[in-house]
């Protein structure tokens, strides 16, 4: 999945840079952040480069500096302008070439790998000197084709050519680029898995045609015309049959950049559920509804707002009697403030989200979970969360509040004010943290349902929550102590935001283990 990598630049000077004058305060050494918006190959290595061009209004002040990937960092020497308001432009791409391009041409042999025929690039406009670094959105600029393969009679699948795509992009002052004027050729394809090849290819409108090398047979499949848009991957699934090709689904896309989504309705699959990240910007949408998220001290990502997604064709439950609903709809403090109660208006699912049920945050049915090897292969799944997110670990919570009851205590966590996690300083840093309620189900021998959240001594507010995790955290079986006898209860550590205090400086947000069938709110984090 698509990973942020953190990274500062020590920049040097332009030619007279050592004459310059001493930077002032709040300038000093460009540091950059490059964010690589939800892709599955965006580690850098050893050796890669960037080029940077930094433009502010009088002209350029820095032109295709060249930053070498060190394994940590990209490097190279250059110190922001002295003038600590004016703003300025910073562009980049990789890879680096001598110039700034205004072509780029992928391998027309891609078998051994893809990544040299990548181009990508990031823009970030309005920046001013600053002591921290800068974060700068890349995104991929082509198109990357996944050809995956049915191989229904045990074929060695040796070789795969892609006819009729165009090799070569232009790439505009922005670094969008779009196919070039000449004639098609032969593309051979990665070879990335068993029954799955890859390449890497312009934003073009083309027809294309599969050439597989199967046990020393050749097959030969014409597609049909495709448009392919720039930042997007395409996913080609074809049955390789005796002696023959059949492409069963074309043009199924999955996002690979920033890009969108495009739905293919050919009554065999349903279309994947649109997400777009803007880390750069504080927040992604996904299945079109935008959620904010966070950089917090700990170096992860975080949602900023608790989780409101249904899939298709589910809806919210509000009804207590029913145990295995898997998602339930938000709580809100009653008129009179006598209780808690379900809200289905808009306003409170916005502010509170849905209320999951672990196997169903965990992407399961309710009632799928029967053993706890099956709970412990769980941590980190990513559940319901939007590709590259995952439903919190007991690290991941651990790390971020530094204690988890009945777990471990990490006194150095970020938001651990020396006794507990504390919502006042993960709120300062924007991570926007309440109680919310819960729908509690003790176990699966339940038949009905509680709603809990409301304090007596608080009533205008919900003051409690559990909040869902994916680390198993125990379990129970109908006789204590018999696996034969079948699971009653397993336990996952999530989150437990605790408001029952006069002061909001006093508010706690600790780890728990949390009963599965309890129905709390997902805040999903980052790989």
């Amino acid at each position: 999945m698509k990973r942020t990598i953190a990274f500062a630049a020590c920049l040097l000077a332009l030619a007279a840079c050592n004459k310059m004058p001493a930077p002032e305060q709040g300038t000093g050494q460009i540091r950059l952040e490059p964010v690589m918006t939800k892709a599955t190959d965006t580690a850098f290595e050893n050796g890669d480069a960037v080029g940077l061009t930094v433009t502010r209004a009088s002209g350029a002040y820095a032109t295709n500096q060249k930053f070498t990937y060190n394994g940590l960092e990209f490097t190279a020497d250059l110190q922001w302008y002295p003038e600590a308001s004016d703003a300025s432009t910073l562009a980049a791409y990789y890879p680096y070439a001598s110039a700034v391009p205004t072509s780029f041409s992928v391998q027309t042999d891609q078998s051994s790998g893809v990544s040299s025929s990548d181009f990508i690039a990031a823009i970030k406009e309005n920046v001013v000197p600053t002591s921290n670094a800068v974060t700068m959105p890349f995104k991929h600029k082509l198109v990357k084709l996944v050809i995956n393969l049915t191989n229904e009679n045990a074929y060695s699948l040796d070789k795969l050519v892609l006819k009729g795509l165009i090799p070569t992009a232009d790439i505009a002052a922005d670094f969008s680029a779009t196919a070039a004027d000449m004639q098609p050729t032969d593309i051979i394809a990665y070879k990335s898995g068993d029954n799955t090849f890859e390449v890497i290819v312009p934003a073009q409108t083309a027809i294309i045609t599969l050439v597989l090398t199967a046990s020393g047979k050749e097959m030969e499949q014409k597609l049909a015309e495709a448009t392919l848009e720039a930042g997007k991957k395409y996913n080609v699934n074809v049955v390789v049959s005796d002696q023959a090709l059949d492409v069963i689904i074309s043009g199924a896309i999955d996002d690979w950049g920033d890009g969108g989504e495009i739905p293919v309705d050919n009554g065999e699959e349903p279309a994947e559920v649109q997400f777009e990240e803007n880390l750069e910007d504080g927040y992604f949408t996904y299945d079109n509804v935008r959620y904010n998220v966070v950089k917090m001290k700990d170096g992860k990502w975080w949602m900023a707002q608790n989780l409101a997604y249904l899939p298709a064709g589910k809806t919210a439950c509000a009804d207590i009697n029913n145990v295995t609903a898997g998602v339930y709809a938000p709580l809100k403090v009653k008129s009179d403030n006598s209780g808690a109660e379900f809200a289905t208006d808009a306003a409170t699912i916005a502010a509170n989200g849905y209320l999951y049920q672990a196997e169903f945050a965990l992407g399961l049915n309710v009632g799928d979970l029967t053993t706890v090897e099956a709970a412990e292969a769980l941590s980190g799944a990513q559940g319901i969360c939007p590709s590259g997110w995952h439903v919190p670990t007991l690290d991941d919570i651990v790390a971020l509040v530094g204690k988890s009851v009945g777990a471990t205590t990490n006194a150095d966590a970020p938001y651990y004010n020396g006794s507990n996690g504390s919502i006042s300083l993960l709120n300062a840093d924007g991570f926007n943290m309440g109680a919310y309620g819960m729908v509690s189900i003790q176990d699966n021998t339940k038949t009905s349902a509680m709603l809990q959240g409301w304090n007596s001594s608080y009533p205008d507010k919900l003051t409690s929550s559990m909040m869902v995790g994916s680390t198993y955290g125990g379990v129970t079986y109908n006789t204590s102590g018999d696996a034969t006898s079948g699971v009653k209860n397993l336990q996952f550590y999530g989150f437990m935001p605790m408001t029952n205090k006069d002061a909001e400086a006093d508010y706690t947000c600790n780890g728990t283990k949390v009963s599965y069938r309890i129905a709390g709110p997902l805040r999903c984090v980052r790989n």
